[in-house]
């Protein structure tokens, strides 16, 4: 069984996360753990000997607060989330608690919501984008927008490079699902590689979950983002997967264009993030 760390602030917007953790729960064999970090108000008058009892008292106040929101957001969803346990974490750091805690009690994947624009921006270039880059837990980026729906296709980006040990972690993720996946590649047209081409068959025998093999020319005059976004209207994935194993790794090439760019395609899917791996 995977198990699934979904992270939440009580916000509305955090619900998409819970939402598309529990889809997936529904299709698969994954414990849910519901996560939320606080930082505790201890007044500086309080007594020594009370410190223990009156953070015990707030952990208490907003684990119930947390199972309160879980089940406001499963009432109305009717699936069945399976095993799911909620969790409460005091620490002044929200980034380095969820990966502290996702790391120490063996958690596959880390799941979280996007706020719309302005908390995308605010993500990058601070120590949550560096988390999701660099967590050596996968990470689930959920748009806020999300709307529940099945997942039955994932679409894996690639520019072939590490092919032979990523596409089985794709493939392992789309089979927990039940899904099958389009793999996407980007070309510029003095370096494709016309063998890859023929390859196709090949990958498509030894990975069975593989659907579409799709090779794109890159469009010089159009940004990353923009490609993604026709590609994703195209072929209506259920999620997007990235591995960060290069220099100009897919986060920076995605965001290193016109805010509302990267807003329109971070809205429309959610994302699977893989940390590049050791050679």
């Amino acid at each position: 069984m995977k198990k699934i760390l979904v992270t939440t602030d009580f916000s509305t917007s955090s619900k998409a996360g819970l939402r598309f953790a529990v889809q997936l729960a529904s299709q698969g064999d994954f414990e849910l753990v519901f996560f939320h970090c606080f930082q505790a108000l201890i007044p500086t008058t309080i007594h020594r000997s009370r410190l223990e009892d009156a953070l015990q008292e707030q952990v208490n106040e907003h684990l119930q607060k947390l199972e309160r929101f879980v089940a406001s957001v499963l009432k109305p969803m009717k699936l069945n989330p399976g095993k799911y346990r909620c969790v409460i974490v005091e620490n002044l750091s929200t980034g380095e608690a969820i990966l502290e805690y996702a790391q120490k009690h063996g958690a596959d994947y880390i799941c979280i919501s996007t706020r719309g624009a302005g908390q995308i921006l605010k993500i990058l270039g601070t120590n949550t984008s560096k988390m999701i880059v660099n967590s050596p837990v996968p990470v689930l980026v959920v748009p806020h927008t999300y709307r529940l729906k099945p997942l039955k296709k994932v679409l894996y980006a690639t520019d072939l490079e590490n092919l032979e040990r990523e596409m089985p972690m794709v493939s392992a993720f789309s089979k927990s699902v039940g899904a099958k996946v389009d793999m996407a590649h980007f070309f510029h047209q003095t370096v494709l590689k016309l063998e890859a081409k023929t390859r196709a068959e090949l990958w498509r025998k030894k990975y069975p979950t593989l659907d579409q093999v799709v090779f794109n020319p890159f469009d010089l005059d159009a940004s990353f983002a923009v490609q993604l976004d026709k590609l994703v209207k195209k072929l209506k994935p259920g999620i997007a997967v990235f591995f960060t194993h290069t220099n100009q790794t897919w986060f920076s090439k995605l965001f290193s264009v016109n805010r509302s760019e990267a807003f329109s395609f971070v809205t429309k899917v959610p994302m699977l993030v893989y940390r590049k791996q050791d050679k």
